[in-house]
């Protein structure tokens, strides 16, 4: 482990390829832990002070921007991250599970924990959190808005502000569709599809379609999946008590852990992290 004592900054593991990408300590207390495998390249990782970030056995990082502020950033085993933005302040926390594969934009302030326990984004998403949490599964994104909060109070003529921010949740087997707005305050049942554009503003139940400003459901007891096989017939009929079992049973494999990961050398990545680390600014 690489430690600046002083300013209690220390960097755990190395990345196994590190090119054109800076890793960046301001203030105290930051740490930054690497499991085996890991690639980083063309990314920025900034830390502002009582904060953290782990990439865990395999993750692999392209493009990326990281400001991360009293903060906590976790990605999970093999996650593939293209093009991804995080901003986390005041507090907020920021786990991604293993084998997801992400982009898009992901704020957080006030204390605001974001979870997902595996994401595969097929274009760059908006989630944004200000306290309060947005809770995910293991679901799809398109280049869809999520919002737990309005941003801003809004009072009553009393003084009472009547729009306080509230969870989202994101059940397992969701199919977001591309253009969608989540708000506030929503639940997204098992397995529910959501129409291109639709803007969902109240609970959806799982197993149906639903679409609009506002999101109706116009369809009830469906499934779906990546790819229409004749094998699949074989699990059918279906009831609700059995429809998530479809996707155990069909849901495509997504495994990054064989990805062949370049080498760039230890000794020079070493040297780039200790002056990182020793370049700490106040």
């Amino acid at each position: 482990m690489m430690q600046n004592r002083k300013k209690n900054n220390t960097i755990e593991g190395l990345p196994q390829f590190y090119k054109n990408a800076a890793i960046h300590f301001s203030g105290k207390n930051n740490s930054v832990k690497l499991g085996k495998k890991v690639f980083i390249k063309d990314s920025k990782i900034k830390l502002y002070g009582n904060s953290s970030l782990e990439l865990e056995e395999g993750c692999y990082l392209q493009g990326c921007q990281f400001i991360i502020r009293n903060a906590h950033v976790k990605f999970g085993r093999c996650c593939e991250l293209m093009n991804v933005k995080v901003s986390a302040f005041d507090g907020s926390y920021l786990e991604i599970g293993g084998n997801s594969a992400i982009t898009g934009e992901w704020e957080l302030k006030e204390a605001a924990t974001v979870t997902a326990k595996k994401l595969w984004c097929t274009w760059p998403p908006l989630v944004a959190a200000k306290g309060g949490k947005i809770t995910m599964g293991d679901c799809g994104l398109a280049d869809t808005t999520i919002y737990n909060t309005d941003y801003h109070p809004i009072y009553d003529f009393s003084g009472n502000i009547i729009n306080h921010d509230r969870d989202v949740v994101i059940e397992d087997n969701v199919w977001v569709g591309r253009r969608t707005v989540i708000l506030k305050g929503v639940t997204l049942g098992n397995g529910c599809i959501l129409g291109f554009g639709s803007v969902v503003s109240r609970d959806i139940p799982p197993h149906c379609i639903a679409a609009g400003m506002p999101a109706k459901v116009v369809k009830e007891n469906v499934v779906w999946a990546a790819h229409d096989k004749a094998d699949y017939q074989k699990y059918f009929p279906l009831t609700l008590e059995n429809a998530a079992d479809f996707y155990r049973q069909t849901k495509t494999k997504d495994n990054y852990e064989n990805r062949k990961i370049k080498s760039s050398p230890l000794w020079l990545t070493a040297f780039k992290l200790h002056l990182s680390l020793w370049q700490s600014k106040k």
